[in-house]
């Protein structure tokens, strides 16, 4: 790709803005992936509960895997969930399965079947199929014990607040234990899921708004310069909209068949205090050159 149509100062500021201030945000969620059985209209699934439950929880985001990738799905036929483990897994801190369903045990198989992906996995079983001689506990489930006994919970349906607990305090001790491990212990990498998240409402901070292909530009020029490969640029920028939407920090609206993207009150609110909260000399310094650069580009 080109990048001769970005100005050498608007370079300039989108380098300051990735290493002087996005490199400084501490990461303050675990992010857990959790798949399991679908709701119907007769039946909450435990899914559904134990996110509820665990919602309710600091420091842990839960996201559901179909949820973020289901415009994806839809406009590829050809993907499945399965075939992007390792890109689940890469943009992830666990991934927990909730073995309630056919498709969850297909989802158990696959993912300890996979190097980049077993030593992510909590598996949920019902406290009944404890004893069980069949493949899922003889297979899956004996491989994950084998890496460590405490990525296996099993649960009793009557007791389900106990199961959110007790995953609670099993997710929280990965961090404490180093088992999770958090990039330079402060930032999510800017090729992930969470990377985008964090550091496209602090370009709309400072360039107030983007255009579509502003912004696309700018990422993708940043991931060059940092090394990223950008082959799934697409999906991990779409779905990093999805959770932004979903936590109301960004809206967009469309100017002559142009979409441009802005933040929220809410999304600047979030982004002011963490600007005024992370350690940065002369900070206010840095945020009025980051401003100047870029109304100087504007007209120079």
């Amino acid at each position: 790709m080109n990048y001769s149509n970005i100005s050498t100062l608007v370079k300039q500021m989108l380098l300051k803005i990735h290493d002087d201030i996005y490199k400084k945000i501490n990461q303050n969620y675990i992010d857990v992936f959790l798949c399991g059985g679908v709701s119907s209209s007769r039946n909450i699934s435990v899914r559904d509960i134990i996110r509820k439950e665990l919602e309710k929880k600091k420091g842990i985001r839960i996201l559901y895997p179909e949820e973020l990738f289901m415009e994806i799905l839809n406009k590829d036929k050809e993907s499945d969930l399965l075939s992007l483990e390792k890109f689940l897994a890469d943009n992830c801190d666990i991934i927990c399965i909730i073995c309630e369903s056919a498709g969850s045990l297909v989802e158990l198989g696959a993912f300890t079947n996979n190097d980049a992906t077993v030593g992510k996995v909590i598996a949920v079983i019902e406290e009944k199929r404890k004893k069980d001689k069949s493949f899922i506990m003889l297979g899956p489930i004996k491989v994950i014990e084998r890496i460590n006994n405490r990525n296996v919970f099993f649960y009793n349906k009557n007791k389900l607040e106990d199961l959110s607990n007790e995953l609670s305090r099993e997710i929280k001790l990965r961090r404490f234990r180093g088992v999770i491990k958090i990039e330079t212990e402060q930032n999510k990498p800017l090729n992930t899921i969470l990377g985008l998240y964090y550091i496209l409402p602090l370009m709309l901070y400072f360039f107030k708004s983007l255009e579509y292909i502003e912004l696309t530009n700018y990422l993708k020029y940043l991931f060059k310069i940092k090394g990223y490969d950008d082959s799934d640029f697409e999906w991990l920028f779409r779905s990093s909209l999805k959770l932004l939407y979903k936590d109301r920090y960004i809206y967009k609206t469309t100017v002559k068949e142009k979409t441009f993207y802005s933040l929220t009150q809410k999304g600047y609110n979030n982004i002011y205090n963490v600007l005024y909260s992370i350690d940065i000399n002369n900070r206010t310094l840095l945020y009025d050159s980051i401003r100047l650069g870029i109304i100087k580009s504007a007209y120079y």
